[in-house]
Formats: structure tokens, C-alpha cells, sequence
């Protein structure tokens, strides 16, 4: 989605938060959301393994950044953005701020069934008692076409953060596939199915 994911802006607006928040974006490539996130937190946090698409996000967004290191990441850091270039696993929390809200983008089903389990223990345990998580995911028949995007079922999510997350269904609907030519061209023809999915603490 070159120009981001339309609805963000508007249930973002739906949802409240503490004085000056923070917002994790994992597996952030160089996403146009980034820059809608800045609208509403004032400090985004990005995680990304790709320095080429750091750079190209910073530089399509006319942005300027400080760079720095800290053990095996580079860090770039624009006055209200910064980003971390390195595996999301290795992320050192202690060095993360309290996180008001998870923005997965499309971040889990980047990723084979074998890294999900612990992608998904990263993301909770970056997690305090009033993180929101806000997952957008991809449905559809996964032996028709090799992911990425994977095929993430609705008991998967709930293996991973049904014990401590209420979930609430924000957008479900089926994608036209015409849209998607690169995915006919893979294989898939039953049909795509979208979700974006809000998880709020039992706490």
C-alpha cells in the first residue's frame, strides 16, 4: 500500500491515550504510516532489518536523521522518529520507552509459520498493562499461494495473545483479488480476506 493503510487515521482517532505517547511499529519497512502515526504520538519507534528501505523512507519523506549504534542495531533518529535497522527479536527493551500501542502492520504474516511464536512473545513482552495492539493481517487459502503475505487464522492470533488480549474486529472484509494480480500470478484464487484487529489488555 504505497500511500499507507487508509482506515489507521481513523480509528486511531477513536482510541485514547497517555500525555505524549508512544508507538512501536514492528518490521516498519518504509511504510507511509509512519508518518500518519506522527500525528497522533509524539514519538514513533521503527523497526526495520533493511537499511536501504530506512533510507529510502527518510528520504521520499524529505526527513533527516542522527545516526547512532547500539549493539547490533544502527539507530536513525529524526526529531519525532527513530528508527531501529536490525532483527526485531534482538531489540533491547530496556532501551525501548513505555509502549502505548503496537502498530503490526502486516508484521506477522511477513513471517513463516516457525517465527511467529516468537515474534508474537517479543511483541507481548514489550508490552505494558495499557498497550493497545493494533494487527492488520491477511486470510485466504495458503496452498494455493507461498506467503509472504501468510495466511494467519483467527485460533493462531488467539494462541498468541488471547490469554492476556480482548479482541475486538475493527475492519473484516474480502479484497478483490483483480487488485492483486501479483498474488493471481502466485496462485491464489478463492478469494483474500482482510482483518484489522484491536487487542486490548484483560488488566
Amino acid at each position: 500500500m504505497a500511500d499507507g493503510y487508509p482506515p489507521l487515521d481513523r480509528h486511531l482517532e477513536k482510541l485514547s491515550f497517555t500525555t505524549h505517547p508512544t508507538v512501536l511499529a514492528p518490521l516498519c519497512g518504509k511504510s507511509r504510516d509512519l508518518m500518519t502515526l506522527t500525528r497522533h504520538f509524539s514519538h514513533v519507534i521503527g523497526v526495520e532489518i533493511s537499511e536501504k528501505a530506512i533510507r529510502e523512507f527518510l528520504e521520499e519523506n524529505s526527513l533527516s536523521a542522527t545516526e547512532s549504534s547500539f549493539a547490533e542495531f544502527k539507530i536513525f533518529k529524526t526529531e519525532q522518529i527513530t528508527l531501529w535497522c536490525g532483527d526485531f527479536i534482538k531489540l533491547p527493551s530496556q532501551k525501548i520507552p513505555v509502549i502505548d500501542l503496537i502498530y503490526d502492520k502486516a508484521a506477522l504474516v511477513a513471517l513463516p509459520s516457525e517465527k511467529r511464536p516468537a515474534y508474537a512473545e517479543k511483541l507481548r513482552s514489550l508490552c505494558s498493562d495499557h498497550t493497545l495492539i493494533l494487527l492488520h493481517h491477511f486470510v485466504y487459502n495458503q496452498s494455493e499461494m507461498p506467503g509472504p503475505p501468510f495466511s494467519v487464522s483467527k485460533q493462531e492470533l488467539n494462541n498468541y495473545f488471547g490469554k492476556e488480549f480482548k479482541t475486538e474486529i475493527l475492519e473484516e472484509k474480502n479484497l478483490d483479488l483483480n487488485k492483486f494480480e501479483k498474488f493471481q500470478y502466485r496462485g491464489l484464487k478463492s478469494g483474500l480476506r482482510e482483518r484489522f484487529i484491536l487487542f486490548t489488555s484483560k488488566n
